[in-house]
């Protein structure tokens, strides 16, 4: 559901546009939307969208599809067929892109269709109850409520990978039809290798397989950096315990994980604990929008200002809402969760380029657990989003999407 208060709508079929526009020597529909970003919807007669947009540039837009600017154009002449404009200006291309996939599932299914396959990010699935791992994505998820599905991951490539790490570090089974069958499978050529004790013939008993998967989901979890972290950390015991045979062995093993690219798993966790804001400019020119995302949807907090004294008072509202439980560890991957999810990660997931700066942020708050190292991301974060930005700059996170 799209809640925004600042919409414009002018429907051209009313006797109160035909009066203003009669007084109006120009003549002109556009004239009366304002030239920033935001999203601009087209409505027929009968009440159907003819096309959904987002643009840097709202009342040029409409100027060009309405064919008001007299410049020549590839694009259809809109005039014809719209009764209806309604333009939703916002402060950020994430903000625009929100609204255009919300309401492109509300009034136009096939650029809905499209917008999630533009958005899709892989997932990794861990299942406790067959002890194996399996690919899958944002658009074709169907996973039960036991099995932990780790995300976002940038490509199934790369989520494979992931798998591939946990298998080689854990040595868990690559043959998951083998392992059903336990301990009565048949052993492949990675137990003669000495890289898997072969649970599934029954050389190591079940149980010990388990805890190693279970070692497995747990690294999973948390993250590849904090993975990262537990073995340099049991490096680093092991050796002062002067067990270097052992610590050879747990450094064979971070090497594993260093080969894992940052930038494509480095924000891939347990996706139903996730706890995520989103801080973006505003439409009001020096603030900036902060926004909740979770099992309901994404929802507007405040804007606050950079020395606004309210700032404080959303920190200490996101504090208890981290630390008042585990609501969000209730989290059902339904379908349109997940494409909301999709949406945030692809913005989330989007680098800076080095000669535009970034005025949208997004923190996983488990990221943050220290109160004081999560405000200053919190603080830095509104600072950027309440710097000026010139009317349709195109940040990085912005890209077009254009209906018709």
């Amino acid at each position: 559901m799209v809640e925004h208060a600042r919409t414009i709508t002018v429907d051209l079929q009313s006797e109160e546009f035909e009066c203003t526009i009669k007084q109006d020597t120009h003549e002109r529909v556009s004239c009366f939307f304002p030239n920033t970003r935001g999203v601009v919807e087209m409505i027929s007669q009968n009440g159907s969208t003819v096309l959904l947009a987002a643009t840097g540039h709202i009342r040029s837009f409409i100027a060009q599809r309405m064919c008001e600017d007299g410049k020549p154009s590839s694009k259809a002449n809109l005039a014809p067929i719209t009764s209806k404009i309604i333009a939703y200006p916002t402060g950020s291309a994430f903000e625009s892109d929100w609204i255009v996939l919300e309401r492109a599932r509300m009034v136009d299914s096939d650029l809905y269709t499209k917008l999630n396959q533009q958005n899709q990010r892989a997932l990794l699935v861990l299942d406790p109850l067959s002890y194996t791992w399996r690919i899958d994505d944002t658009s074709t998820l169907q996973s039960r409520k036991d099995e932990l599905v780790i995300g976002p991951i940038l490509t199934k490539k790369t989520a494979r990978a992931l798998g591939e790490a946990l298998d080689d570090v854990f040595e868990l089974c690559r043959y998951p039809k083998e392992l059903a069958l336990a301990p009565n499978g048949t052993a492949c050529a990675y137990k003669q290798m000495g890289r898997c004790p072969a649970a599934c013939d029954g050389s190591e008993p079940m149980h010990a397989y388990q805890h190693r998967f279970n070692e497995a989901v747990q690294a999973s979890t948390h993250g590849i950096v904090w993975w990262k972290e537990q073995l340099k950390l049991e490096i680093a015991n092991v050796s002062a315990a002067m067990n270097f045979e052992q610590a050879q062995h747990t450094k064979r093993e971070l090497d594993q994980v260093e080969k894992l690219p940052l930038d494509s798993l480095g924000l891939a966790k347990r996706l139903d604990r996730l706890q995520c804001i989103c801080i973006t400019p505003c439409v009001r020119k020096g603030w900036a929008m902060l926004w909740r995302f979770q099992s309901d949807g994404l929802t507007s907090i405040a804007s606050v200002q950079e020395q606004s004294d309210d700032i404080d008072m959303v920190l200490d509202s996101l504090t208890s809402t981290q630390e008042s439980g585990n609501q969000f560890d209730q989290i059902e991957f339904d379908q349109i969760w997940l494409d909301r999810f999709a949406l945030i990660a692809r913005h989330w997931m989007t680098k800076p380029t080095r000669a535009k700066r970034r005025h949208v942020t997004i923190l996983d708050l488990r990221d943050l657990s220290q109160e004081k190292r999560r405000n200053q991301r919190i603080y830095r974060a509104i600072a950027d989003a309440c710097v000026p930005v010139d009317p349709g700059h195109e940040d990085e996170e912005h890209t077009h999407i254009k209906g018709a």
